[in-house]
């Protein structure tokens, strides 16, 4: 009946927001990424990865040295040459002058645009430099001016080869041969032609994203040519894009200590650098590829990319128009200037950049793809889509882009596209930790627990968000209940990230759920300490202190929470079960629940007719909603109904929200129609299935406790909708419409104006009661005749002994000399709270010498009645599970009736198995009661022999009325809908 609060956060948040609005807290966590990726895939990237359909790949990757050295080549052929001016340039080369060198060679040709030497040696510095293309001219100049020169074949050959024109090699070799030169040259010619075909084949392995097979062919080419410098500088590009930066500066770097003069290497290393976030050694190598390649529009675009990620901003902008300037058509500096100015909040002129790109390549899917972003963080969903579906359209398997449709589809709640759309962004990049996160987030949310942990152990795995991910694997273990290895996974988050509120607030739940309260509140203050407006480590530490006993302060944790973030619906809840527990005027809970109603749920409620067959005598269809279907008090009161009902006239549906069965699940199961788990279904989605499956009666068994779904009931997916069980007071939901209770609870004109349902009595009892099948039989006498003194005892929940009960029970030990008292109480043996509780117990009167504290252990549950003679119950909010328990235990429980049903509770229990005269109407009263049974040894014993035949012989374990009972109510609610329904 009573039962756990939900000590809730916004679910795993997974990584960072929920939107499915759900109060589990066990799930908490940071919740979908939402990285940007307008830039990223643009910026620090090698040339060859860019997404500009101009480039080829050829041109970018690195361009070999010629097979001999520069100054030997030369040596061959200017040796015999008269011109002076070329052997002085043929000294410059073999110093390492080129610039001198080639300033000869063009005097030389400025004279005499047809000399062969200097057209060689100009051709051959071309290439040194790393530009192929022009070097082919001159080698070609140089061919047709002296065909009888052997090298010149080879060094065009050469060329021809590091423009990708590998064939065209092969054939100047073939005529070459057929002129007689079949040297080691040509020899050593063809075997890197052959390499190079093999550098083709795995740079085109790497476009079409098969980057294992593109690594295998590099690998052997490098198994026959160790320092081939392609596949060095290839492999380093590799890494860059399996973001293995480390790896790719020392494969860049083995490549660079063969050439260190060719501009892509230097601009890949760059890129490596950037990768790794060293900013200055990045801008270095730019600006160095742009050097040695002033045209370089690859190394000009990273060098502004890498300007703005250091922060240099106003250089960033220059480098970013300069680049504009230059090529005013090119599609990727208008992208780039995009991403500029979105990183710097001018989201107009980021769109103009990006739809100017788009204008001038229309197949620039990284374009659609930064619009997308721009236009999903703006609020235009609709277009983003869009953006992001043409980007896929004309790059397939864009892996950034896949992800970020995703994220957008699920932010609309399309989750089963959205989960399509990360598993693609995964397949294409096993690399790309987003995906990995929101995957994880997925399967969590439909209860795939084992493949969310395994998504999550991913994200660990690629080195990302390392700490959160932990804790949303911590947030699993919880609710799989492995709470030592839930709390191991929160203790290294928090180690990773000693920032990280959410692991703090997930350790505070964890220590809660094992009755260690002190270091679970130590966690929650921790949270709020780091992030004092946190909403939900307020409401966790409210129910921390809710448990110690110190309701005004949880109450006041309780309101900060709503008043933080009035969305925090477990926040709502909670204050309302709070008020019912403390010391307050019941018109204060009624208020609190009824504004609840206006601020939440009453906006939910859907207006449309029933499709129901209006037939008052039809057999029925019940659904029982409720989070307690397991090992839970409810079922004690719940499990004899559901096996008593009448399967003839009513089809009992369970829509549970557990997250773990146990063997009360496999036992309550069997009695179902129809078992639904809709834990993992958002209200919509919960509501949509409960009406197409067309229940006639909805019946609410949590109100505002853990695990409940008012929210649901708030839809109205059911005729006739009514609470019952659980937290058996107002929920304030206007949907509903019926609260099951009894005349002893809810005397007709006492409690009406406390509701907002309408109030629905069962002549007898609300409830029936089966205790717990493993329990022993209880003592055969009273503790006194052992002890010599009376023990009185209370095992309720802590937070419903409110300062006024203590006040009673103080002038009850007074004035039963050398009485004790036996309190059970969670996490008692915490040494902070204990001794808070004895400091409390003793302002307010109580000799503590008198008073034994038992920490609540479950093997405890029946066992402790043993020891006391007489129960006190507490107020102004009755026990329920507990009273039953104690009764069942042959212990008499004195109580006080209040004005309203959790303040009736047990009288409501007392007058069903005939104890009218344990029940007191005023505080005097209360403690006579307790003074006279004390003295009344005879009427104890009698008690102790006779109570338990009692029980079983009333109302409350008359399982099979109970049921008739309850059926009757369900058919008459039935027909005064049907007639409400013939009227309209």
């Amino acid at each position: 009946m009573s039962g756990q609060y939900v000590n809730t956060t916004n679910r795993l948040q997974r990584l960072r927001q929920n939107p499915s609005g759900s109060h589990d807290r066990r799930v908490q966590g940071r919740r979908e990424t939402d990285e940007r990726h307008a830039s990223s895939a643009a910026r620090f990237k090698p040339a060859v990865l860019r997404y500009d359909a101009g480039s080829t790949l050829c041109e970018r990757i690195a361009y070999a040295a010629p097979s001999l050295s520069l100054a030997g080549l030369l040596m061959n052929v200017t040796l015999r040459s008269d011109n002076k001016a070329i052997r002085k340039a043929l000294a410059h080369v073999g110093a390492g002058r080129f610039a001198d060198a080639e300033r000869l060679f063009r005097s030389v040709l400025s004279s005499n645009p047809d000399d062969a030497a200097a057209n060689h040696g100009l051709g051959l510095i071309s290439l040194r430099r790393g530009r192929p293309h022009d070097a082919l001219k001159l080698l070609t100049a140089a061919l047709q001016a002296n065909p009888a020169e052997g090298q010149y074949w080879f060094s065009f050959a050469e060329a021809l080869l590091l423009t990708g024109a590998s064939s065209d090699a092969r054939n100047i070799l073939d005529r070459a041969a057929s002129r007689g030169l079949n040297g080691p040259e040509a020899m050593e010619l063809r075997a890197r032609i052959g390499h190079a075909e093999a550098i083709q084949q795995a740079v085109a392995c790497q476009k079409a994203g098969r980057l294992a097979e593109a690594l295998r062919i590099l690998q052997l080419v490098l198994a026959e040519a160790p320092d081939h410098i392609d596949a060095l500088h290839m492999m380093g590009v590799l890494a860059i894009q399996d973001e293995r930066m480390e790896a790719a500066v020392e494969w860049i770097n083995r490549a660079m200590a063969q050439n260190d003069a060719i501009a892509s290497f230097h601009s890949n290393l760059g890129s490596a650098f950037a990768g790794l976030g060293r900013h200055q050694e990045a801008i270095r190598s730019l600006r160095r590829a742009i050097e040695l390649d002033p045209d370089y529009f690859d190394a000009r675009n990273n060098l502004a990319n890498v300007l703005m990620e250091d922060g240099q901003l106003d250089a960033a902008l220059a480098q970013h128009q300069d680049n504009i300037r230059r090529m005013p058509g090119h599609a990727v500096a208008h992208n780039n200037l995009g991403n500029f100015f979105r990183k710097t909040s001018d989201i107009t002129k980021a769109t103009e950049c990006y739809e100017r790109a788009i204008v001038l390549d229309p197949g620039f899917a990284l374009a659609h793809n930064n619009l997308g972003t721009l236009l999903r963080d703006n609020g235009r969903t609709t277009a983003a889509i869009e953006s992001f579906q043409r980007a896929l359209e004309i790059h397939p398997d864009f892996a950034e882009a896949h992800y970020n449709l995703g994220t957008t589809l699920l932010g609309i709640g399309r989750r089963d596209e959205a989960l399509r759309h990360f598993e693609r962004a995964v397949e294409l990049k096993p690399g790309f930790a987003n995906p990995f996160i929101n995957l994880g987030n997925l399967h969590k949310d439909a209860g795939r627990l084992d493949q969310a942990i395994a998504c999550y152990d991913r994200v660990i795995a690629l080195g990302v968000d390392m700490a959160k991910a932990n804790n949303n694997i911590g947030a699993i273990l919880l609710e799989q209940r492995k709470i030592p290895q839930a709390i191991a996974r929160f203790s290294e988050a928090i180690r990773l990230d000693p920032q990280l509120v959410e692991a703090y607030n997930n350790k505070g739940n964890a220590h809660s759920d094992l009755g260690e309260i002190e270091q679970a509140e130590t966690a929650y203050r921790h949270a709020l300490s780091i992030r004092p407006d946190y909403a939900e480590a307020m409401n966790n530490l409210a129910g921390n202190l809710k448990g110690q006993g110190r309701n005004d302060e949880a109450i006041e944790n309780y309101r900060a929470a709503v008043a933080t973030k009035p969305d925090l619906v477990s926040a709502h809840n909670n204050l309302i079960m709070m008020l019912g527990y403390a010391d307050v005027p019941h018109e204060v809970v009624v208020d609190q629940a009824r504004l609840f109603d206006r601020d939440i749920s009453a906006a939910l409620l859907r207006h449309r007719p029933f499709g129901n067959a209006i037939d008052p005598d039809r057999k029925l269809r019940i659904g029982y909603v409720s989070g307690d279907f397991r090992s839970h008090a409810v079922n004690y009161f719940f499990e004899p109904l559901l096996t008593h009902h009448d399967k003839r006239h009513f089809e009992i549906f369970a829509y549970t929200t557990i997250s773990e069965e146990d063997e009360v699940t496999a036992r309550l199961k069997p009695h179902f129609d129809r078992w639904q788990n809709i834990r993992y279904l958002d209200d919509d989605a919960a509501a949509d299935l409960i009406e197409s499956d067309a229940i006639d009666i909805l019946i609410d068994m949590s109100g505002h406790m853990a695990a409940n779904r008012l929210l649901v009931f708030a839809r109205k997916p059911a005729p006739v909708q009514a609470t019952w069980l659980g937290f058996t007071t107002i929920t304030g939901v206007s949907a509903i419409d019926y609260r099951i209770t009894d005349p002893h609870t809810d005397p007709v004109g006492m409690t009406e104006r406390y509701n907002t349902e309408t109030l629905w009595r069962l002549p007898k009892s609300f409830c029936c009661y089966e205790p717990r099948r493993d329990i022993s039989a209880p003592i055969d006498h009273v503790p006194s005749d052992d002890n010599v003194h009376v023990t009185f005892g209370c095992f309720n929940n802590f937070s419903k002994v409110t300062d006024r009960t203590l006040e009673r029970w103080a002038e009850i030990l007074e004035r039963v000399s050398d009485s004790r008292l036996l309190l059970e109480i969670i996490g008692i043996d915490g040494t902070d709270f204990k001794a808070q509780t004895l400091t409390r117990l003793a302002r307010l009167g109580l000799p503590v010498d008198r008073v034994i504290l038992e920490p609540r252990k479950r093997s405890n549950q029946y066992v402790l009645y043993d020891r006391i003679d007489i129960a006190l119950d507490p107020f102004p909010f009755n026990g329920g599970t507990t009273t039953l328990d104690a009764l069942w235990m042959n212990v008499p429980v004195v109580a006080l009736a209040g004005g309203y049903f959790t303040a009736r509770l047990c009288a409501s229990i007392l007058e069903n198995i005939g104890l009218p005269e344990l029940i007191a109407t005023d505080e005097e009263g209360y403690v006579a009661r307790a003074v006279a049974l004390a003295a009344d040894l005879d009427r104890r014993r009698a008690l102790r022999r006779d109570l338990r035949q009692m029980m079983a012989r009333s109302p409350m374990m008359d399982f099979s009325g109970f049921a008739r009972d309850i059926e009757t109510a369900y058919r008459e609610m039935w027909r005064i809908w049907c007639d409400s329904q013939a009227a309209a």
